[in-house]
């Protein structure tokens, strides 16, 4: 991984966790929303971690930043974009 795209996600990943401060709210189980998008993020970051395809790295840095300007813009409008794809979609489904 190129310099300016590790510098480019570890950025994402710190932005991502500063949105997830204000999630206080629980799911069905008790679970704190933001743990579970926390994981959810440590875990995509560690599949992606070894890659070398430059290409592939702006992809997933390009995804995850717009999936956290939708997130962002959500908690700032009260809701969720209605041309989002559904919450069982997952945009980081490997190719």
């Amino acid at each position: 991984m190129a310099t300016t795209s590790r510098k480019e996600a570890i950025r994402l990943y710190r932005d991502i966790i500063r949105t997830l401060r204000p999630f206080t709210h629980t799911n069905e189980q008790g679970i704190m929303w933001k743990d579970i998008l926390k994981e959810s993020t440590r875990k995509e970051y560690e599949m992606a971690k070894y890659e070398t395809d430059a290409t592939r790295v702006v992809q997933l840095i390009m995804v995850g930043r717009d999936c956290l300007m939708r997130i962002q813009e959500g908690m700032f409008t009260g809701k969720v974009n209605q041309d989002a794809p559904p919450p069982d979609d997952n945009p980081f489904t490997r190719i």
